[in-house]
C-alpha cells in the first residue's frame, strides 16, 4: 500500500499514538524531553500547515482580484464604447433634425441671420485690415512728396467709422506731426487732441500719462470765441449723437462756429473714443474740439446728457459763456407707474449740485413735453431752484436730406419697420403686444434695425416674417426708404423722452404709428393707436393712396414747422446767439425775441473753470 493512500489525518493520528506510547514507556526525564520535543514538532507542523493554507488562500484571493479587475476593465471599456455610440447617435439625430429644420421657413431664416452675422464680421475684419493699409499708404504719400494727397487721405481716415479707433488715432497723430514739422503748431495741437479723443488708451506716451493731462502744463492758447459751445458725451452711439450732429450741421450752415467739449460719462465707460460720425463733422474751422488747455468764450453753452452733472470731470477747458443751459434729453426715472429694478436714470439732486458747480447760473430745457411733464409732476421738489425753461429744446432734422422722392413701389407686400437700440425700455414687454404691432399676416414683413435680442427673449424665438439688422450695420436712411410704414411701441411705463427714431421715419416720408403718449410731442405728424389697432390702421393706409399721401404731407409740414434746422436757429437767436437774419426764415420776426416764444437777453457772463 502506498503512502498516498493514507489521509493526512490518519498519518497524524498514528504519529500521535506512537509518540504517546514512547512517552509512556520511557523513563520520566526522557519522557518529559520526548514530550517537549513532540510538542515542538507538532507546533512547528501546525504552523507550517497554517502558512501553507494562508499562502494558498492568498493566491486564490489574488486570482479573484485579477479576475475582478479584468471584469471592471471590460465593463469600463463597454461603457465607453456605449457612450461614444450614444454621442454618435445623438449627433446623427441632431444633424438630421438640423437638416430638416433648415428646410423650413424658420430654419432658412435662422440660417440666413447666422450667415448675415458672419458676413458682417468678415466685412468688419476686412475693413480694418484695409484701413491699416490705407494708413500706411497715406503716411508714405505724406512724407515722400505727395503731401496734399496724403493729408486728404489721413483726414478721411481719421473720421472713418470702419477703421479701428487705433487707426483713426494714428491718422491724427501723423497729421499732428506733419503740422508741427511744417510750422503750424495750432493745427498740430488740434490733431493731437483728436488723436486723444479717437483712442484714449493710445494717447498714453512713454510716461504713461496721456497728452490730455500733459497739455495742462503748457502755456494756454490765446482765447477764442465760439458762437456755441456744446458739452456732451460724444462717444455715444444712439440718438444723442444724432441730435448733436443735426445741431452742429445747422449751426455750420448758418455760418456759426461751434466748439465741442467731450465729457464722457464715467459710469458708461471712458475707454471708447469719440464717435467717428462726430469726428467727420469736425473741420477745425467752424467746428472744433476744445482742448483741456484752452480758455474760450461763447454766446451760448449747451450741456446735453443730464448724467454729466452727477460726476463732472476734473480736467476741462475754461469756457466763459454769456448764457448756459442744460438739455434734459432723458427723464430721471426710466419708467413711471411701473416698479422695475435699477429704475433711476440720473439723480436730480446730484445733477443740480454738479451742474451748478460746473456752469454756475443756468437753466434746464426739457427735450419734449413728456420730459417737462415728468419733471413738473414727479421731480419739481428736487430741482432746488433751478429754473425750468418755458421752451422745450426739441430735436431737429434736415428734412431735405432725409426725405425720399417717392414711396416704395407697390409689390403686394406690406413692409413694417422700426429702428432703435436693443434695450428693454425700447421694446414692448409682452409677447401679445409684439404680435399685435408686428402681425404675422400673408405678405406682411417686419424689418428691424438695431438688433432684436430683447424681443427674441420675450417671444422665445423670432417670427419667420422678421428680418433683423444689427446696430449701425445698415445706413438708417437707406433702411427707412425701403419700408411702407413705421410702427414704434415701447415698454410699459417707459416715458420715451422724445423719439428721435420716429422723427427720422416721418422725415423720410413714412406714415408712423405710435401710442397715444407721443401725441404731445408730434401732434398731427403721426398716427396714434393702441396695439390692437395697428393692423386696421396699416390696412387703411395701404388700401388708400390718397390717405397715405396726405399723412406723409401732414408729417412733413409738422416737422418743417417744429423740428427743422430753422427752428433751432431761431431758438439760438432767442438766447443771444448772433444768427444771420437770412437763416431765421420767418419774415418780420425779431431776432431778439425769436419765433418760439423765448424772451430776454443773454445773462451775466459765467465761466466753466477748471481748478
Amino acid at each position: 500500500m502506498r503512502l498516498r493512500s493514507f489521509s493526512r489525518k490518519q498519518v497524524v493520528l498514528v504519529a500521535v499514538a506512537a509518540a504517546t506510547v514512547a512517552v509512556a514507556l520511557s523513563p520520566p526525564r526522557l519522557a518529559l524531553a520526548l514530550a517537549f520535543a513532540g510538542l515542538a514538532v507538532l507546533t512547528l507542523g501546525a504552523a507550517t500547515l497554517v502558512e501553507r493554507q494562508r499562502h494558498r488562500l492568498s493566491e486564490e484571493l489574488e486570482q479573484v482580484h485579477t479576475r475582478l479587475d479584468e471584469m471592471t476593465r471590460d465593463r469600463r471599456d463597454a461603457a465607453s464604447i456605449a457612450r461614444e455610440r450614444d454621442v454618435r447617435v445623438r449627433q446623427t439625430i441632431q444633424e438630421a433634425a438640423d437638416a430638416c429644420a433648415d428646410r423650413t421657413v424658420e430654419g432658412l431664416a435662422r440660417l440666413d441671420r447666422k450667415r448675415s452675422r458672419e458676413r458682417s464680421r468678415e466685412r468688419k475684419d476686412t475693413a480694418r485690415t484695409q484701413a491699416e493699409k490705407r494708413l500706411h499708404n497715406a503716411q508714405d504719400l505724406l512724407w515722400t512728396g505727395y503731401s496734399s494727397l496724403g493729408l486728404e487721405r489721413l483726414r478721411d481716415l481719421g473720421a472713418d467709422a470702419e477703421a479701428s479707433p487705433g487707426v483713426r488715432a494714428e491718422a491724427h497723430k501723423t497729421l499732428s506731426n506733419w503740422h508741427r514739422a511744417t510750422g503750424t503748431p495750432d493745427s498740430a495741437r488740434d490733431h493731437a487732441h483728436l488723436a486723444d479723443l479717437a483712442a484714449p488708451r493710445a494717447a498714453r506716451g512713454a510716461s504713461g500719462v496721456p497728452s490730455l493731462l500733459t497739455a495742462r502744463i503748457r502755456a494756454p492758447r490765446t482765447a477764442r470765441h465760439f458762437d456755441v459751445v456744446l458739452l456732451s458725451d460724444f462717444g455715444l452711439p444712439g440718438g444723442s449723437t444724432g441730435s448733436n450732429l443735426q445741431e452742429i450741421t445747422a449751426q455750420r450752415r448758418a455760418g456759426l462756429s461751434t466748439g465741442l467739449v467731450h465729457h464722457p460719462v464715467a459710469e458708461w465707460g471712458v475707454r471708447q473714443g469719440v464717435n467717428p460720425k462726430i469726428m467727420a463733422a469736425v473741420d477745425n474751422d467752424r467746428v472744433r474740439f476744445i482742448a483741456p488747455d484752452e480758455r474760450v468764450t461763447c454766446d451760448l453753452m449747451i450741456a446735453r446728457v443730464p448724467r454729466l452733472g452727477e460726476r463732472p470731470m476734473d480736467v476741462l477747458p475754461s469756457v466763459e459763456a454769456a448764457k448756459r443751459i442744460v438739455v434734459l434729453n432723458q427723464t430721471p426715472d426710466r419708467r413711471y407707474g411701473v416698479e422695475i429694478e435699477d429704475n433711476e436714470a440720473w439723480n436730480v439732486g446730484r445733477c443740480v449740485e454738479g451742474f451748478t458747480s460746473l456752469l454756475g447760473e443756468h437753466t434746464w430745457h426739457p427735450i419734449s413735453p413728456r420730459v417737462r411733464e415728468a419733471m413738473v409732476r414727479h421731480h419739481a421738489g428736487e430741482m432746488a431752484g433751478i429754473p425750468l425753461a418755458e421752451e422745450d429744446w426739441t430735436n431737429i432734422i434736415d428734412l431735405d436730406a432725409w426725405r425720399r422722392p417717392s414711396r416704395r413701389a407697390v409689390d403686394g407686400r406690406v413692409l413694417l419697420g422700426r429702428h432703435s437700440r436693443d434695450h428693454r425700455d425700447k421694446w414692448p414687454d409682452k409677447a401679445s403686444v409684439l404680435a399685435a404691432v408686428y402681425p404675422a399676416l400673408p405678405g406682411w414683413e417686419t424689418h428691424v434695425l438695431g438688433g432684436a435680442k430683447v424681443p427674441e427673449h420675450t417671444l422665445g424665438v423670432l417670427p419667420d416674417h422678421w428680418t433683423v439688422h444689427d446696430f449701425d450695420t445698415v445706413d438708417v436712411r437707406e433702411f427707412l426708404h425701403g419700408l411702407d410704414a413705421y410702427v414704434y411701441f415701447t415698454g410699459e411705463g417707459h416715458l420715451e423722452p422724445f423719439g428721435r427714431s420716429p422723427l427720422e421715419a416721418m422725415a423720410v416720408g413714412l406714415p408712423t404709428l405710435l401710442p397715444e403718449s407721443f401725441r404731445p410731442v408730434f401732434g398731427d405728424a403721426a398716427l396714434y393707436t393702441d396695439p390692437a389697432g395697428v393692423r386696421e390702421a396699416v390696412e387703411a393706409l395701404m388700401g388708400d393712396e390718397d390717405q397715405y399721401s396726405r399723412q406723409v404731407r401732414r408729417g412733413h409740414e409738422a416737422l418743417r414747422e417744429r423740428f427743422s434746422h430753422q427752428t433751432h436757429l431761431r431758438r439760438l437767436a432767442g438766447l443771444g446767439v448772433r444768427v444771420p437774419a437770412e437763416f431765421l426764415e420767418v419774415p418780420g420776426t425779431s431776432v431778439a425775441s425769436g419765433a418760439n416764444g423765448i424772451n430776454g437777453t443773454a445773462g451775466e457772463a459765467g465761466a466753466l473753470l477748471v481748478p
